[in-house]
């Protein structure tokens, strides 16, 4: 994994940044980072669907909290 990655996402799980184009960033990152691991994929899926304040068929802050921390120990794993 790459630190700015990691650093994205300390950002945005740290609460640093938590908008809809920091999001953005960490999608593309992912996206073109790993785009052949399913879980990470999932990841940017979610990712796309991200609004701070959720909504229907959408995901808030803390569901995208929860799993950029999951996503980060994914990748410590199969790195």
């Amino acid at each position: 994994m790459s630190s700015e990655i990691e650093r994205l996402i300390q950002a945005f799980v740290s609460g640093t940044d938590c908008s809809i184009d920091a999001a953005n960033e960490i999608e593309v990152a992912l996206d073109d980072g790993f785009p052949d691991d399913d879980y990470v994929q999932q990841t940017v899926e979610m990712l796309a669907m991200y609004r701070p304040e959720g909504g229907q068929f959408l995901f808030d802050t803390i569901a995208m909290t929860r799993r950029l921390i999951e996503t980060i120990e994914h990748l410590r794993k199969t790195a």
